[in-house]
C-alpha cells in the first residue's frame, strides 16, 4: 500500500465574540505545544489558524487515530484557553479589523503582494499527500486525477457561510481561493520534464517566486515525493476526512497503474469545479468521459468504480463505500452547517463545530 498523509487547517474563534480569535503569545505557545501523535502542528496563514499534518500513514486505522487524537487535544486545549476550534472551510463571520498575518516569510511576502486577498484568507482546506515512486509516476497520476477534481470538491464541500450569511455556494472556500495567482486545474503534461519546464516558466513572472505559490488543485509536492491533492475543504468530521483521503489514495494508484488516453480540457474541468463548488452534491456534476452533466450521485459512483480496484487491494473498499453512502444520504458538511444555522444561527454553528471536532461519530 502506498503511503499517504493528511493536512487539516482549523480556525480558532474567540468564545466571547464568536469572531476569529487573536491568540496571545501564551495561547499560541500552548497550541503549538499540543501533542500531535507524531505529526506536526504549525501556524497557518492567519493568526487565528493552525494546521495539523499527520505523520506518514499506511492504513485507515492509523489515519483515523491520528486525526481524532489531534482533534480531541485541540478541542480541549482551545476550550481551556477560551477559544473554539472549528473544522469549517470558512470562518462564518469575520471582523472589520484586518487580521494578523502569521510569522513566516512566505505568508508575509504574499500578504504584501496581495493585501486585499490575504486579508480575507479565512479559509481552511484539507490536503492529501500520496506517495509516488518517482516524478514520472506523479505526472501520470496528476494527468488522470484532474478529471475527478470537481467530484472531490463536491464530496468535501464544507464552507457555505461567509460574512454571517449563506454564500449560496456549498464550497465558498473554493471560490474564494480562485483569486490567487495560480489556481484551478493544472494543464495536462507530457511527462515530468514537461511539468518541470512549465513550472519553471511560471517563475519568470515577478509574482511567482517559488513553487509554494503554485496553487493548482493537484500538484507535485515541492518538498516531498508525493502528489498533493488540494481540492477538499477541511471536514467537520474525521470519518469524512478519512473517506476522502482513502478515495484519493486509491485514485492516485489506479491512475498510475492504468492511465487513460483521453484528455479533458482544463477549461471544462474548471467550469465543472465551479459547478461543484456552487451545488455540492445537491446538483449535477460533469461526467468527465462523456463531458455532460449527470446527477451528483452518478458522478460520485463513477469515481468510486474507478478507484475500486485499489480499494479492494488495500482492504478499504467497504469503508469508503459506506462513507460515500453516508455523504450522499445525509449530506456534506455544507448541508449540515446549513441545518444548524437554520435552527440556531452562527453561534450554534460554532458550538456545533467545536463539539463535533472531537467526536468519532460522522
Amino acid at each position: 500500500m502506498s503511503a499517504f498523509g493528511i493536512e487539516e487547517e482549523f480556525i480558532l474563534a474567540d468564545r466571547s465574540t464568536l469572531l476569529p480569535a487573536s491568540p496571545t503569545n501564551q495561547q499560541k505557545k500552548a497550541l503549538m505545544a499540543l501533542p500531535s501523535h507524531n505529526g506536526r502542528c504549525t501556524t497557518e496563514w492567519l493568526d487565528c489558524q493552525i494546521e495539523y499534518a499527520t505523520p506518514v500513514l499506511r492504513t485507515a486505522a492509523e489515519a483515523l487515530e491520528s486525526l481524532i487524537t489531534f482533534r480531541k487535544r485541540l478541542s480541549s486545549t482551545a476550550q481551556e484557553l477560551g477559544l473554539i476550534a472549528t473544522a469549517l472551510g470558512t470562518a462564518p463571520q469575520i471582523s472589520t479589523v484586518p487580521p494578523v498575518i502569521s510569522d513566516g516569510l512566505h505568508h508575509r511576502e504574499m500578504a504584501e503582494l496581495a493585501p486585499a486577498i490575504a486579508a480575507e484568507q479565512f479559509i481552511n482546506g484539507m490536503h492529501v499527500h500520496v506517495g509516488v515512486p518517482d516524478r514520472e509516476a506523479a505526472v501520470l497520476a496528476l494527468n488522470g486525477i484532474r478529471r475527478w477534481l470537481p467530484v472531490l470538491t463536491a464530496l468535501s464541500a464544507n464552507s457555505p457561510m461567509w460574512r454571517g450569511i449563506d454564500s449560496g455556494f456549498a464550497s465558498w472556500r473554493s471560490i474564494q481561493y480562485r483569486r490567487w495567482i495560480i489556481y484551478g486545474t493544472p494543464p495536462h503534461f507530457r511527462n515530468a520534464d514537461d511539468y518541470e519546464s512549465q513550472v519553471a516558466a511560471l517563475f519568470r513572472s515577478e509574482v511567482v517566486p517559488d513553487e509554494a505559490v503554485v496553487g493548482w488543485l493537484v500538484r507535485l509536492s515541492p518538498r516531498h515525493q508525493t502528489l498533493e491533492i488540494r481540492a477538499c475543504d477541511v471536514q467537520l468530521h474525521a470519518e469524512d476526512a478519512l473517506t476522502l483521503a482513502l478515495l484519493i489514495r486509491a485514485l492516485v494508484n489506479v491512475e498510475i497503474d492504468s492511465p487513460v488516453a483521453n484528455i479533458v480540457p482544463s477549461e471544462l474541468i474548471d467550469i465543472a469545479h465551479w459547478q461543484a463548488a456552487r451545488f455540492g452534491l445537491r446538483g449535477n456534476l460533469m461526467d468527465a468521459d462523456a463531458q455532460r452533466n449527470v446527477p451528483a450521485a452518478t458522478a460520485t459512483w463513477t469515481v468510486f468504480e474507478r478507484a475500486q480496484p485499489d480499494l479492494l487491494r488495500s482492504g478499504d473498499e467497504e469503508r469508503v463505500r459506506a462513507g460515500i453512502r453516508r455523504l450522499l444520504r445525509f449530506g456534506t458538511g455544507a448541508a449540515r452547517q446549513r441545518e444548524v444555522v437554520a435552527e440556531g444561527g452562527i453561534p450554534a454553528l460554532l458550538e456545533y463545530s467545536g463539539h463535533r471536532l472531537a467526536s468519532r461519530d460522522a
